[in-house]
């Protein structure tokens, strides 16, 4: 008899499963018998040992096992596997960091080129008070403060040259708050730290530069009408006060600027002061009361709607002249306190004894 290949045997082994053919009518016992384990193993199938049989070959196989000692290789391999599982968090928190940091000091620099009413104001305002919080010493502190005083200055620029006088005054009133502020830090520590006097001449120089630069933006915006009240905010920056006697060289620029906000304020009350209304007085003749329009029809409420309309924008410009007038006061109230500190301030700081050898 030849050789049965698998393929055979398998269909031998389905057609004695369904009856087709007996068990006894194959010839080769090799085969019968083949067929005939196949047919045990599909009635009789494979089961699993149980619990108890398990946890026995589970207890014997452990018992003859003898694990070695973890070698430095093992114990570096476990090291780096434990090391590089927070790698990728700790790249995304480090990727989402720069995002959010970029994207902040791009805002920061777009915003330092602002002025009042725009969207990114308050990110500006909000990064300088942040440099002020940065700042430990009086000097870092003098140093934030010029450079807040110089961003108004320049904003103060801007808006007269736009015809916007009310945030002018305002801009002008808070740059001699910031520097009020500036030059009260350098009089706690003028006469105590000689180095600080270099400072206060370089204020002072700086202070000379903005008087000039407001001159020049007075004598050019004063010749448009649309313009000269608005540079008149500036005014108060270009003129040079009388020095105060009896104050030292810091407190005296805090006093000056001071005298700028108030000056700028003073301005701003005088503005939001609304100017009296003229109408014209009714005719008292009796005439001129009966005249009826000879069509019988009702007289046009045009000339009504407009003076209410005009009326209505006159409040309005009033309403934001008071707010400008408030700020403006208020920066000015800052920089007389400011000043007045940096008079205790020289005064609390007195020179040092010279020693005589």
């Amino acid at each position: 008899m030849g050789r049965r290949s698998a393929k055979d045997t398998a269909k031998l082994i389905d057609e004695v499963a369904r009856g087709d053919r007996l068990l006894e009518d194959i010839k080769d016992p090799q085969l019968r018998e083949t067929v005939r384990l196949a047919l045990r193993l599909h009635k009789d199938p494979y089961t699993a040992p149980d619990a108890r049989t398990r946890s026995r070959i589970r207890a014997r196989v452990l018992f003859g096992l003898h694990p070695h000692n973890a070698t430095l290789v093992d114990r570096l391999a476990i090291a780096f596997e434990l090391l590089g599982r927070p790698t990728p968090y700790a790249m995304r928190a480090l990727a989402v960091g720069l995002v959010i940091v970029a994207v902040g000091a791009s805002t920061a620099v777009v915003s330092s080129g602002t002025v009042a009413d725009d969207a990114l104001y308050s990110v500006k305002t909000t990064s300088e008070q942040m440099r002020l919080a940065l700042a430990t010493s009086p000097e870092d502190r003098a140093v934030v403060e010029l450079s807040i005083a110089e961003h108004r200055l320049a904003e103060a620029t801007a808006l007269a040259t736009l015809g916007d006088e009310d945030n002018a005054i305002v801009a002008t009133s808070e740059y001699g708050e910031h520097m009020a502020n500036a030059a009260a830090e350098l009089a706690q520590v003028e006469t105590l730290q000689p180095e600080t006097a270099t400072l206060v001449v370089q204020l002072q120089q700086r202070i000379d530069e903005h008087r000039a630069t407001a001159a020049a933006v007075v004598a050019r915006l004063a010749d448009d009408p649309n313009r000269a009240s608005a540079a008149a905010a500036l005014s108060a920056v270009a003129a040079r006060g009388a020095p105060a006697a009896g104050l030292s060289p810091a407190a005296a620029i805090a006093q000056d600027a001071a005298d700028t906000a108030d000056e700028a304020a003073s301005l701003a009350e005088r503005m939001a002061i609304p100017a009296p209304t003229t109408d014209a007085p009714p005719s008292s003749s009796g005439a001129d009361r009966d005249v009826t329009p000879p069509t019988g029809k009702a007289t046009p409420r045009g000339g009504e709607a407009a003076s209410s309309d005009s009326a209505r924008g006159q409040n309005e410009r009033v309403s934001k002249k008071e707010r400008a007038a408030e700020s403006a006061r208020k920066a000015a109230d800052e920089a007389k306190a400011s000043a007045k500190k940096a008079k205790e301030g020289s005064r609390r700081t007195p020179s040092p004894t010279p020693r005589h050898r």
